[in-house]
């Protein structure tokens, strides 16, 4: 199966931010949905913005998202000013470079594929869901020939080649015997 029909099994939502008051709806909405570990997209006015991921269990559901796209200009007086998730000003200044319009929250969308309860092959989820993130970049600029504009500084080719331990081979070493 590859991972375009895996991620086609599970759970996925759409967070329209036009349809949100707050950047930290996006919290609320996750926790209530109960996503501990995720991928996303983020689309603005049709054009993927960038491909993300979080598996850390953080004190806040979609803590990471938020803290991105609370950064945008276009949510006025509710922007997060804090340095985390910061690198967001930067994706919204290189859209405007590329497009020559500034982006704006009520036309961002972003998908989320709920990976909490994915068919893991090993025993460290943070790393695959790191490769699945990789793969969809790496989908996308052989696509495009380029990777999303909030993406081209990920070091993902770490990812590529690094390698685990399946969960077969941890449960055959360590599997109870018969004495």
């Amino acid at each position: 199966m590859t991972l375009r029909e895996e991620l086609g099994l599970v759970p996925q939502y759409t967070i329209d931010l036009s349809k949100i008051n707050f950047p930290y709806d996006i919290c609320r909405i996750l926790k209530a949905k109960d996503v501990h570990a995720y991928v996303y997209q983020i689309i603005h006015n049709g054009i993927l913005i960038k491909y993300g991921m979080s598996a850390d269990r953080q004190r806040n559901y979609g803590e990471r998202l938020y803290r991105q796209v609370s950064h945008m200009e276009s949510w006025g007086t509710l922007r997060n000013t804090g340095s985390s998730g910061a690198d967001f000003r930067i994706i919204e200044s290189d859209y405007y470079k590329k497009y020559g319009t500034k982006m704006d929250r009520n036309l961002v969308k972003i998908k989320i594929f709920d990976v909490t309860n994915f068919p893991y092959k090993s025993t460290c989820h943070r790393d695959e869901i790191l490769k699945i993130e990789s793969c969809l970049i790496d989908e996308y600029l052989h696509i495009f020939g380029e990777k999303p504009i909030g993406n081209v500084n990920d070091d993902d080719h770490i990812f590529k080649k690094k390698s685990y331990v399946s969960k077969n081979t941890i449960d055959s070493i360590f599997k109870k015997k018969d004495i």
